[in-house]
């Protein structure tokens, strides 16, 4: 009897162990996916935002380029 519930006792705890890890390899796919997306959406920001700024600097400098062509 003691021998079995040895035997069941450490199987259970093989049975957590491994259950553990499949987990924590699920969360660090999880994470890594998650960074990269992370870091994508951040770069189309970049660009979105970056194209802005040229598009205004270039309203900017061509209104002012009119403003002294009228003076």
């Amino acid at each position: 009897m003691t021998a079995a519930m040895d035997i069941r006792q450490t199987a259970h705890y093989m049975a957590v162990a491994i259950c553990t890890l499949i987990v924590q390899t699920f969360l660090w796919i999880i994470g890594i996916l998650w960074s990269v997306i992370r870091e994508i959406v951040n770069g189309v920001f970049r660009v979105v935002i970056s194209v802005i700024v040229l598009m205004l600097s270039l309203i900017t400098f061509f209104g002012l380029l009119l403003w002294l062509l009228t003076l």
